[in-house]
């Protein structure tokens, strides 16, 4: 794809230094990339030898709460500007005679193209509760279906406020950089929990994961359920959405890594020759959330029925009904039943030591032995199941690697998925939203020449955790508050990946966002972790799985 097509860099980074680079620190000339470019307010703590903590604030509130009505589709924006315009008419004539038509830019990247999408906002108030009350209005005169919005979640020329939360590890820090998750990996703890368990100096939060939440309908019933990869102590625990980025730590070759990611684990039966690949590790058989998996996966659709799909997609769900599941001990006590797609098929378990020897075969879901492993298959994979009789020996086989093929695994090895695209690659602004599952849900990988239709994932403000290695080494945790019109309104993709360059990154992604968005340092919650605009208190929000630093003995 042609360089036309990446998100550039930010001009006003292309001053000299002065003086040799700090990373987590700006070079000196460097200019502030968000809202009026000023000199953000600075504060610094050493945490630890070669450990450092610093914050920047900038910015102050200057966007107004408005109505965001959504078209009669249910979708927020469209790409179509005589839509929106005529949307808009249709809002006037009904009485709303302030509603206007508002652009979204969303810019190109390694595999997406530029696009303009329009969506239709309604009134302009210094109150929430003023635009609630135009809500209603609206409903009255027919148009039900809308959201009060605060305006610097989509304002181009927002003025902030911004708080951003930086932690640096060098590389001769004594400290251990891995990933830790709670009791098992089906539940779910907050990173204050994940941070008191681990001993740790200063944590955040991890990948993203299966929410129990009213917007996930899909909710599969086991809220820890980590989106997409997940490693800890070079242990896969949950399997790549494949071709996804990944934050590596302590990679094969030394060092840290953030890369594309593919993962696979296969079995060899008792003959030695016959081999079936194993579908998921640590989650409901049947249904993938994110896709990006092996065999049967598809995904639903009104028009087009159930459409094949190998390819990532971020938050989408995609199901398989002749699936190999495998549970470790780490998942819990007990197996779960299969997705509710696939209720009342056969399901056929396959009860194993630590050896891969089978102790015996059922037909429910049922208790994980200590130090063993359960195989539960559905379909066909029950069918493969069923080929084994207790006394055989099966060998498995696990590789992740990149995707050239080149293996990332080492004996310390901690992976989490990432939550976004990469945002920075060899020092340079690098976003592939296509790769990781978000452009348009009708993009085909690999991407063509011209770039995937984007989805407009781009354009919108959140919280965000990110994750840095700078030209030396350094490993940047990154938080940056956001749904918090006093404090600090987030930033878009874009938005993320330049700051990163202004830090000094050479190589940047995001980890899980919005309310998972948690920063503890010494068992202290420094940041503000904010759900909701709306919201006037912060909130933990329990999570998978957290990135942690702890110090040696």
């Amino acid at each position: 794809m042609s360089a036309a097509l990446l998100v550039s860099a930010s001009p006003l980074l292309a001053t000299t230094a002065t003086a040799e680079p700090v990373p987590d620190h700006p070079a000196l000339g460097a200019v502030f990339p968000l809202g009026d470019h000023s000199v953000p307010k600075t504060g610094y703590k050493e945490l630890a030898p070669g450990v450092t903590y610093r914050v920047f604030t900038q910015g102050a509130a200057s966007d107004v709460w408005t109505v965001w009505v959504r078209f009669d589709d249910g979708q927020e924006v469209t790409s179509v500007e005589s839509t929106a315009t005529a949307f808009a008419e249709r809002l006037r004539t009904a009485g709303f005679g302030d509603a206007r038509v508002v652009p979204l830019e969303s810019p190109a990247t390694t595999d997406t193209y530029a696009q303009t999408f329009y969506g239709v906002h309604v009134g302009s108030y210094t109150t929430s509760t003023e635009a609630e009350a135009l809500q209603e209005g609206l409903k009255t005169k027919g148009f039900a279906n809308s959201r009060v919005l605060y305006t610097a979640e989509t304002n181009p020329d927002t003025r902030g406020p911004w708080q951003i939360r930086v932690i640096t590890i060098r590389p001769d820090a004594q400290v251990d950089l891995r990933t830790e998750h709670g009791v098992n990996v089906s539940g779910s703890e907050t990173v204050r929990q994940l941070s008191a368990s681990a001993g740790a100096l200063a944590a955040v939060n991890g990948t993203e994961f299966d929410i129990n939440s009213i917007n996930n309908t899909a909710f599969m019933g086991y809220e820890g359920v980590p989106q997409g990869l997940y490693m800890k102590g070079n242990v896969l625990l949950g399997a790549a959405n494949n071709g996804r980025t990944a934050l590596l730590l302590n990679a094969a070759g030394g060092g840290h890594r953030i890369a594309e990611i593919k993962s696979r684990t296969w079995i060899t039966g008792p003959d030695g020759t016959t081999t079936r690949e194993v579908d998921g590790i640590n989650r409901v058989a049947g249904q993938i959330l994110g896709c990006g998996g092996v065999g049967d996966d598809f995904r639903k659709t009104a028009t087009l029925g159930n459409v094949p799909r190998l390819d990532p997609w971020r938050n989408g769900i995609c199901y398989d009904p002749n699936e190999i599941v495998v549970f470790r001990p780490d998942w819990g006590t007990s197996t779960p039943a299969p997705a509710k797609e696939w209720k009342g098929a056969p399901v056929t378990e396959v009860v194993m030591n630590g050896n891969w020897d089978v102790l015996e075969l059922r037909d429910a879901p049922g208790p994980i032995p200590a130090g063993g492993r359960v195989l539960q298959g559905i379909g066909k994979g029950g069918e493969w199941l069923r080929t084994l009789k207790p006394g055989d020996r099966v060998t498995p086989h696990t590789s992740v690697t990149d995707m050239a093929g080149t293996p990332v695994t080492s004996s310390a090895l901690a992976a989490v998925g990432a939550g976004t695209p990469a945002l920075m690659r060899d020092g340079q602004v690098w976003l592939n939203p296509a790769a990781n599952g978000m452009a348009h849900v009708s993009c085909v990988l690999p991407a063509p020449a011209t770039g995937c239709r984007p989805s407009g994932a781009l354009t919108a403000r959140h919280p965000r955790t990110l994750a840095g290695i700078s030209p030396q080494g350094h490993l940047m945790l990154v938080t940056i508050d956001g749904r918090n019109p006093q404090g600090s309104v987030g930033v878009t993709l874009p938005e993320a990946a330049r700051v990163m360059e202004w830090l000094g990154a050479r190589d940047a992604v995001g980890l899980g966002s919005g309310g998972d968005t948690t920063l503890m340092v010494e068992n202290t919650l420094y940041n503000r972790p904010w759900d909701q605009w709306k919201d006037t208190a912060p909130h933990e929000r329990a999570v998978s799985n957290a990135v942690v630093v702890v110090k040696r003995p």
